[in-house]
């Protein structure tokens, strides 16, 4: 058990934030299937500080999300408070900054795992946006910038040292990214050197088994990313094994289809119908994997730009998987 300023969880499973992703609509899809927090896609500070209307617009939440934490970064410790100030006006219920993503146009200029070089700077952008906020403050970093620069022991001190609420790290380096495996065995470790500090374990935790593994080496929570674009029943099925060490049935075909259907439909809501149908292909790959025929049913989805026509090729797409299923 461990709190968030007022807030009290135990072993909570979380969303992680995804920039194209974990917006309103999938967060809310996530929510409703078990997730105990959800964040916002990063926001850079920068243009938040200048009232940049898509800035403003990643980071709207609402009541049916909460808790929901809205992520910022950057590296100016000016735009950092102002971006913090302005973020606290749409009430979260508490702030994580970005200080773990991976990407060259990110982290290349010193903000995200850039400021795994420079802890001074890494110490200096979260005083900044404690200082910018009444809210609580969480982190979410890497292990170091390669693996010669291991430095996430050091880090957790100095969150710890400053009043941090909750550390979550991704359990690659910046130099990583996405490849190779997840090094978990650091995650006793930091543990170990700040044992008062909440853990969240991320990076390769993808099934209910291995969120039990992160729980049982002392993690406080586990957050879940890419692992729960195409699942997220992943999170009512992680608190099923937890409570009982068994599996739920995993969803059918007919309830994969469903669900896009209605996550199609909250995004045309959310972002009209042309752009709400463009900007959902990306999860249609998702959605319908595995199934039979599905390369041929995503080629003709992708022609659309209207949720009618989406909506209709869905529907017979799920006939004519019951009619395969009965040859």
């Amino acid at each position: 058990m461990f709190k968030i300023g007022p807030l009290e969880f135990n072993q909570p499973i979380a969303l992680a934030p995804m920039e194209d992703v974990s917006d309103i609509p999938f967060r809310q899809i996530c929510k409703e299937r078990g997730a105990d927090i959800v964040y916002t896609e990063f926001t850079n500070c920068e243009a938040l500080s200048r009232n940049v209307k898509r800035s403003i617009d990643k980071i709207q939440i609402t009541e049916r999300e909460r808790p929901v934490a809205i992520q910022l970064y950057g590296s100016n410790g000016d735009s950092l408070e102002r971006a913090a100030a302005i973020a606290e006006e749409l009430a979260p219920d508490y702030i994580d900054i970005n200080c773990g993503c991976w990407v060259k146009k990110v982290a290349g200029r010193g903000d995200g795992a850039g400021l795994l070089r420079d802890l001074n700077k890494f110490e200096m952008v979260v005083k900044s946006v404690i200082k910018g906020t009444s809210l609580p403050v969480t982190v979410k970093t890497r292990l170091g910038w390669d693996g010669d620069t291991i430095v996430i022991e050091d880090v957790a001190r100095m969150l710890e040292a400053n009043g941090v609420h909750a550390l979550t790290v991704h359990c690659r380096t910046r130099k990583q990214g996405y490849t190779g495996d997840a090094d978990w065995s650091w995650l006793p470790k930091i543990k170990s050197v700040t044992p008062d500090l909440p853990l969240i374990a991320n990076g390769d935790i993808v099934t209910p088994e291995d969120v039990k593994s992160v729980l049982d080496m002392g993690c406080d929570g586990a957050m879940i990313g890419r692992g729960a674009i195409s699942n997220p029943w992943i999170f009512d099925e992680t608190h099923h094994f937890l409570e009982t060490g068994e599996h739920l049935p995993e969803p059918t075909c007919e309830d994969r289809i469903e669900l896009c259907i209605r996550h199609l439909k909250d995004n045309v809501e959310k972002r009209g119908e042309q752009r709400g149908v463009t900007s959902f292909r990306k999860f249609y790959t998702h959605y319908l994997h595995g199934m039979h025929g599905s390369s041929k049913v995503r080629i003709g989805l992708m022609q659309h730009i209207e949720v009618v026509p989406v909506e209709a090729d869905l529907r017979n797409y799920i006939a004519s998987l019951s009619e395969h299923s009965l040859a």
